[in-house]
């Protein structure tokens, strides 16, 4: 090997080395936040102390209805619903020409007893951040209880704190912890990175929706 070659793959070696030390960094330090910002923060159906408003992640819709792991959060959600400790519920997700995760997530929550008047539909919720800002931002939260899973709920709720929004986390808990759901779990390491960046360049979010829902929402009948 020339002596180019050697300079060559010495720096590559170098810029390798710097690269997977600053993305562990990144990682590691993220995660530390997003852990320390939860820590606490995190409560079940039975235990959490009541809200006005649950925001309920979206995810996917499959043909025939919200995806096993979308109706967990539901069913949470619901369970929250019928056991007092929330009065709205807010369904946030995308919604993109014929697919709408917040409309098949009011029809399922509706067909378990919410009254329509007491959901919400965020349609421009297309990831955690946005969905948490336009819950502080469109719908004028400042306190609310978030519905998700327990791999995601970290996130979710480090999110809040940071957007100044007095949240409490409660994770669905039906869901198994197969092949699938630890897949997801090892994508939060990246997530948390890109919702931190988010943060810190205070990323804007689109503020269309109803200004006027929630109080609309909250002298709707029960």
């Amino acid at each position: 090997m020339g002596l180019f070659q050697k300079i060559l793959t010495w720096l590559v070696k170098q810029v390798l080395s710097v690269v997977v030390g600053v993305t562990l960094l990144a990682l590691g330090v993220s995660w530390l936040i997003v852990r320390g910002l939860s820590s606490e923060r995190i409560e079940t159906v039975e235990s959490v102390p009541a809200r006005q408003v649950t925001l309920v992640l979206g995810a996917a819709m499959w043909d025939d209805g919200p995806s096993p792991y979308l109706q967990a959060r539901l069913a949470s959600a619901a369970a929250l619903y019928h056991a007092g400790k929330t009065e709205v519920i807010i369904v946030s997700g995308t919604e993109d020409g014929g697919y709408s995760e917040p409309a098949g997530m009011k029809t399922w929550l509706e067909s378990v007893g919410v009254p329509s008047g007491r959901i919400i539909m965020d349609k421009g919720g297309d990831d955690t951040y946005s969905s948490c800002a336009r819950a502080r931002d469109v719908y004028g939260v400042r306190s609310l209880i978030v519905v998700t899973q327990d791999y995601h709920l970290p996130r979710a709720v480090a999110v809040c704190k940071l957007l100044n929004i007095d949240v409490l986390g409660v994770p669905e808990t039906e869901r198994s912890h197969n092949l699938e759901y630890r897949r997801y779990q090892a994508r939060e390491l990246l997530a948390n990175v890109k919702m931190l960046f988010d943060v810190v360049t205070g990323r804007t979010v689109n503020s269309d929706g109803e200004h006027d829902a929630l109080p609309q929402a909250l002298n709707s009948p029960r």
